[in-house]
């Protein structure tokens, strides 16, 4: 059940990924895909935080859960480009695309340890 502890980090993510999409993506569509896909594996990086538990090492293994999620959604963005605007480019490398989705996922459930419900250690 979706309640205010666990909706308030999706709201969060959201709020970051929709102006991130706007600024980063041409169209309408690639827009509204991206962050589609970034809440969606915002959702994944909250649930499996809430499974890594509480420890000096949680930000690393979060981290290394978040970069193969970041290339999740290089991966996500090349279908949805070949689908909606194909030849549009305007994208940064993979490489580069996947770190940086990797660290804003990584700062989310930062975030989430602080928004989402408590857990102890």
């Amino acid at each position: 059940m979706l309640n205010n502890e666990r909706a308030l980090p999706l709201i969060a993510a959201l709020a970051v990924w929709l102006p991130l999409s706007y600024f980063y993506h041409p169209t309408t569509g690639t827009i509204l895909a991206g962050a589609i896909i970034g809440v969606g594996l915002s959702a994944l990086i909250f649930w499996s935080g809430d499974r890594i538990p509480l420890g000096k090492t949680w930000w690393i293994k979060i981290f290394a859960v978040s970069t193969v999620a970041g290339l999740m959604n290089s991966t996500a963005l090349d279908v949805a480009y070949s689908i909606l605007s194909a030849p549009l480019g305007n994208r940064f490398g993979v490489v580069i695309e996947m770190i940086i989705t990797g660290l804003v996922l990584t700062g989310l459930a930062l975030a989430q340890v602080f928004l989402g419900p408590k857990k102890e250690k």
